[in-house]
């Protein structure tokens, strides 16, 4: 427990959950998660041959791997707020993801003023965040799968097409279809509970 009251997990326990996590398939879903955060969340194209600027998704999840094992200080898992390392991951991968875009793009800020913009987004989709993260952890505690969980903000919230959510995530639209249903049946019961906020 550190001086705010949050139980932070021990070395151990962190290098544990880094390799119990990190797996082939879920790296999968990571870089699925970060090209559509670039896309959504910044209204940047990304390119699947360059990257941002020569960046691949595949390096910002590295990145971000290595800071929870780092012995300097690095990232820490906050089981107070996440109980699920899951949860921490995909929070400190948004982190990670603004942190890569603003250092590359403030290069060319001078003509570029897009990154203050989003700065601004950001600031003002506090509330958003913080109910969609209430909104993904009640569908956890739910027993929603990871797909779900990464496919709600597209395709329940954004209303993405069937046909553009299997194209974005690599997956059939059957898979979507069935994915869909799945949520269907969770989100009145995560609508009432809102309602209750």
């Amino acid at each position: 427990m550190d001086d705010n009251g949050k139980i932070l997990a021990t070395t151990n326990e962190l290098r544990k959950a880094v390799q119990e996590v990190f797996t082939p398939e879920f790296n999968k879903i990571l870089i699925k998660y970060s090209i559509y955060r670039i896309n959504t969340k910044f209204n940047i194209k990304y390119d699947l041959n360059r990257g941002l600027r020569g960046i691949m998704a595949e390096d910002i999840i590295s990145e971000l791997m290595l800071s929870f094992v780092r012995n300097d200080g690095g990232r820490n898992w906050n089981k107070s707020e996440f109980p699920n390392f899951k949860d921490q991951i995909f929070s400190a991968l948004d982190s990670q993801i603004f942190n890569t875009i603003e250092k590359e793009y403030s290069k060319t800020i001078q003509t570029n003023s897009d990154i203050e913009k989003q700065s601004d987004v950001l600031m003002e989709d506090n509330h958003y965040d913080e109910l969609l993260q209430y909104s993904l952890d009640f569908l956890t505690k739910l027993g929603a799968s990871d797909d779900e969980i990464l496919l709600f903000e597209p395709y329940i919230i954004h209303k993405m097409k069937r046909a553009d959510i299997a194209k974005e995530f690599g997956i059939t639209e059957q898979e979507a279809t069935n994915i869909k249903k799945k949520l269907d049946r969770k989100i009145p019961v995560l609508r009432e509970q809102i309602k209750e906020l």
